[in-house]
């Protein structure tokens, strides 16, 4: 790599002889679910299968970006948004879209699908919660380093071009990503609420005290998300992907 770069320009990293990069089409991965749920007799290991293809492109580009970006303060924080951005996709899909998916299954086939269902939503959950987890672990350590993110879905092309540096011209989907991770924190503030309220009325002292500890703490939670997502979204793509200043940092901060 030169020191001569203008802006603007791209170039591939590491050269293949094929020029093509690894990739799994979601209509294989639906193949490979399937052939596993017949071999296997267990429908369920298919719906694992299925549901967490959808993170795997987030986690890929993940990776490829740790081991590309010459500056590790901001691959190691981006790191953790694009692992949260695809366990909340498993979420979504595990949650949201298999269900539909299932009871359209269901009507034409008139197969019970209860059992798929309930792993799917399993799975699904367990994604909302990693995904909370791992978003605010990358919301502390991206404000602590100072780093200011900004991605989109074009990081992908510049992974499967194995290209740098990276330009991104689209919009900024970090806050979609964000606020999408902070669902358990609002649902638990929103049942904390409802419950508090329910059980003042009904006079149970310690639940509506219980409920309301709940919906305070998930009140923080949320002020404290706010305000660090003003901290660390980008303003511009060239904010995030430019040459950032040096920090002094402590050996922990860069784990």
């Amino acid at each position: 790599m030169t020191d001569d770069v203008r802006a603007g320009e791209v170039f591939e990293i590491e050269p293949t002889t094929s020029g093509r990069q690894w990739h799994i089409p979601w209509w294989l991965l639906l193949a490979v679910a399937i052939v596993v749920a017949e071999l296997t007799a267990h429908p369920a290991i298919g719906v694992a299968v299925f549901c967490l293809k959808f993170g795997l492109n987030d986690w890929r580009t993940a990776a490829w970006l740790c081991r590309v970006d010459p500056q590790p303060r901001r691959s190691h924080s981006i790191w953790w948004f694009l692992v949260g951005s695809g366990f909340l996709k498993i979420f979504l899909v595990s949650s949201i879209a298999f269900p539909v998916l299932a009871g359209w299954w269901k009507a034409i086939t008139k197969q019970n699908v209860l059992a798929e269902v309930q792993v799917a939503m399993a799975i699904g959950l367990c994604g909302m919660f990693f995904s909370f987890v791992v978003n605010h672990v990358g919301l502390y350590f991206a404000s602590r380093r100072r780093v200011r993110v900004w991605l989109n879905r074009q990081l992908h092309l510049f992974r499967d071009g194995n290209v740098w540096p990276i330009r991104l011209t689209g919009a900024n989907r970090l806050r979609d990503i964000l606020n999408g991770s902070a669902f358990p924190a609002i649902l638990a503030f929103i049942v904390g609420i409802a419950c508090s309220i329910i059980f003042g009325l009904q006079n149970l002292i310690r639940p509506a005290i219980t409920s309301g500890v709940v919906a305070l703490v998930s009140s923080l939670i949320l002020l404290g998300h706010g305000l660090s997502v003003k901290r660390i979204v980008a303003r511009t793509s060239e904010e995030c992907w430019g040459d950032l200043p040096e920090l002094e940092l402590d050996d922990s901060e860069m784990m």
